[in-house]
């Protein structure tokens, strides 16, 4: 590539308006063994969530949509987020019927710019089966996976 086309991309970029060259999703991975009581008993489960956040249709508001493979299959819930607080809301994680979450679930920034998933409702060990979803509060470390 010659110097002036070089030039040429540098200025075309340069006049873009910040927003166009800004990210406009996020993607994060949130992955934890989790306890929870069961039955009486401590039981602990592995918790896996994929918060993936983009611009709603109309582009007055953000999309999250959450994804957990359990038992080999996909349980996913989408929320619309028209407030100011990013990350947060009230979701249920399914596959048709099945349910594998319903509760809240909060992205929040540490002081070393990474990020943990707090979860605070029900969770069920054998969507399959339909059993009884158990009470869940759990802290999900994140890997950032945006681009």
């Amino acid at each position: 590539m010659g110097k002036y086309a070089v030039l040429a991309v540098l200025v075309v970029g340069l006049c873009l308006p910040g927003t166009a060259i800004a990210r406009d999703s996020s993607r994060y991975v949130c992955s934890a063994v989790v306890e929870y009581q069961a039955e009486g008993a401590l039981s602990r489960i592995g918790v896996s969530i994929d918060f993936l956040d983009t611009r709603a249709e109309k582009g007055d508001a953000r999309r999250y949509q959450l994804s957990s493979i359990y038992q080999g299959k996909l349980f996913q819930g989408i929320m619309i987020d028209r407030s100011e607080n990013f990350g947060r809301g009230t979701i249920k994680l399914r596959n048709g019927e099945s349910q594998y979450y319903d509760g809240k679930f909060k992205l929040e920034q540490q002081s070393d710019d990474s990020y943990i998933m707090v979860l605070e409702g029900r969770i069920n060990d054998d969507p399959a089966a339909g059993k009884t979803m158990y009470p869940i509060k759990a802290r999900l470390p994140c890997v950032d996976l945006s681009v």
